[in-house]
C-alpha cells in the first residue's frame, strides 16, 4: 500500500474510533429524590473530604474528567471513562451506598442520554421543585471544585460550557424559574403557617452557603424574627449574623439555644446527627426543619409527642402543587433550547474531532519525503524544514474549511497530499 492509502487507513480508522468514543465515554452515575428517600440520599452524599478522596482514587484509574453534584435531593458523578461502573464503584467506595443501592435506587447513563441528562439537571427540569435554579449555582461550584483538582479536562470543559449556556438561556428567555421556589424558599413556606412567628424564636443551625441562602430568605420574609445563627466555625456565624441583624450564640452553647427555641432549623450536612436525641429536654411545643443530606436531627427525637420534625423531602412537596402546572407549561421551550445546544455540541465533537486528524496529519505531512516511495513526489520536493512546516500549514488550512463543508472526507485526504507534494511550492 502506497504512503498516501496507509496515511487515510489510518485516518478513517481513528476518524471511527474517535467519533464513536468521544460521545459514548461520557457517563453519570448517581441517586436523586425520585427513586430514593432522603436516608438513601444521605448514605451517598459527599462533601469536601470524600471528594478529595474520591478524586485521589480517580487519577489513579487514569481518569482525566469527573465531577461529583451531591445537594440535597441528589448525589451525582460524571466522568468520561470506558464504562460507567467505574464511577459507581468511586462512588460506592468512598460513601456509606453500595453498588447495590446504586443498582436499585439510581441510574446510570451514558452517551447521549448522559448529555441530555446533565442539560436538565442544569436546567432545573429535574429537580423536584421544576424549574429550582439554585442547582446551576451548585453544578457551577461541584465543576470548579474538580478544576481545582485538575479533573476537568478539555472536553469536559466544553460540555459544561455548553451546559451553562443552554441553562441561562432558559432562565431569561422561559417562565420555568420565574419567582424561583427552592428548598430554602419552601422552609419560608412552611413558617408563614405558623400564627405569630414574629414572637416565637428561631434558631438555624449551620450558616454554609445553603444555611445563608435559608437566612436571607427568613430576613426577607420576616422583618422582625427573633433569629439565632449558629455554626461550628463561630465567626462564621458572627459574621453573618452581624450582616443581617440576627443574633448569634457560640457552638458550644447550642443545647441552651435549642432547648429555648420554638423553631430549630438544621443545614448543618454533617454526617452524624447535629442536633441528638438527649439535646432536646423541653416539655414546650418545638418545630424542627431538618434540610440536610443526610438527617442531622435523630430521627428518635420524633417520639416526644410535643416536638414535630420535617425533613426536606415533606418541606419540598409542601408546595409542589403550586407551582408545577405553570412550570410545566414552559417544558417545551426549554427542551427546545436544550435540543439547540445538544446540537451545536455534537456538531463541535465533530470539528474537534478533525482538529485531533489535523495534529497529527500536519506531522507526518511534514515528515514525508521522496524516498519514502510515494508516487506522488517529484523532484521539486522542498528540502527545507521551515518550508515543508509552511507549506503543510497552508495545506490544513484548506484542509479544515473542505472538512466542514464538503463530504467526501476520504478524497479530502487524498487531495491534501497531492497539494503538499505537488510542485514542491507553498501556495498562497
Amino acid at each position: 500500500m502506497t504512503i498516501a492509502g496507509v496515511l487515510l487507513c489510518r485516518v478513517m480508522f481513528d476518524d471511527f474510533n474517535i467519533s464513536r468514543h468521544i460521545l459514548d465515554r461520557l457517563c453519570v452515575v448517581g441517586v436523586n429524590y425520585d427513586k430514593a428517600n432522603v436516608e438513601v440520599r444521605g448514605a451517598f452524599s459527599v462533601n469536601d473530604i470524600i471528594f478529595n478522596q474520591i478524586a485521589e482514587a480517580a487519577k489513579l484509574e487514569g481518569i482525566r474528567s469527573m465531577f461529583i453534584l451531591s445537594t440535597c435531593n441528589r448525589t451525582e458523578i460524571y466522568g468520561f471513562v470506558p464504562r460507567a461502573d467505574m464511577l459507581s464503584a468511586l462512588l460506592a467506595d468512598h460513601t456509606d451506598g453500595s453498588t447495590l443501592d446504586l443498582a436499585h435506587f439510581g441510574y446510570q447513563k451514558s452517551g447521549l442520554d448522559a448529555l441530555r441528562h446533565l442539560f436538565k439537571v442544569a436546567a432545573g427540569l429535574d429537580s423536584q421543585i421544576l424549574g429550582d435554579y439554585e442547582i446551576l449555582g451548585q453544578l457551577k461550584r461541584s465543576a470548579d471544585l474538580a478544576k481545582s483538582y485538575e479533573l476537568i479536562g478539555p472536553l469536559m470543559a466544553r460540555v459544561l460550557n455548553f451546559v451553562f449556556q443552554a441553562s441561562k438561556k432558559i432562565k431569561t428567555e422561559t417562565s420555568l424559574s420565574q419567582g424561583t421556589v427552592s428548598v430554602s424558599f419552601a422552609a419560608v413556606n412552611v413558617l408563614q403557617t405558623i400564627p405569630d412567628l414574629p414572637k416565637k424564636k428561631v434558631v438555624l443551625l449551620g450558616t454554609g452557603k445553603f444555611g445563608t441562602d435559608v437566612c436571607n430568605n427568613l430576613k426577607e420574609y420576616f422583618k422582625q424574627i427573633d433569629l439565632t445563627v449558629i455554626n461550628r466555625t463561630d465567626d462564621v456565624a458572627l459574621r453573618l449574623a452581624q450582616r443581617i441583624n440576627a443574633r448569634h450564640c457560640l457552638y458550644g452553647n447550642r443545647r441552651k439555644a435549642i432547648d429555648d427555641a420554638d423553631v430549630v432549623i438544621v443545614c448543618t450536612n454533617a454526617q452524624e446527627y447535629t442536633v441528638s436525641e438527649d439535646m432536646v429536654n423541653t416539655a414546650k411545643q418545638q418545630l424542627y426543619l431538618d434540610l440536610s443530606v443526610p438527617v442531622n436531627v435523630d430521627p428518635n427525637i420524633k417520639k416526644k409527642e410535643h416536638i414535630r420534625i420535617i425533613d426536606v423531602d415533606e418541606i419540598s412537596s409542601s408546595i409542589l402543587d403550586k407551582t408545577l402546572a405553570a412550570r410545566k407549561a414552559e417544558l417545551p421551550k426549554a427542551m427546545d433550547i436544550i435540543n439547540h445546544y445538544i446540537g451545536d455540541f455534537l456538531n463541535w465533537v465533530g470539528e474537534y474531532r478533525y482538529a485531533l486528524h489535523l495534529k497529527t496529519w500536519k506531522e507526518k505531512l511534514i515528515n514525508l519525503s521522496p524516498g519514502q516511495g510515494c508516487e506522488f513526489a517529484n523532484d521539486k520536493f522542498l528540502p527545507d524544514d521551515h518550508a515543508r512546516t509552511q507549506q503543510a500549514k497552508c495545506t490544513l488550512k484548506r484542509l479544515a474549511v473542505n472538512l466542514k463543508e464538503r463530504k467526501d472526507k476520504g478524497c479530502l485526504f487524498i487531495n491534501s497530499i497531492n497539494d503538499y507534494l505537488d510542485n514542491g511550492h507553498v501556495k498562497n
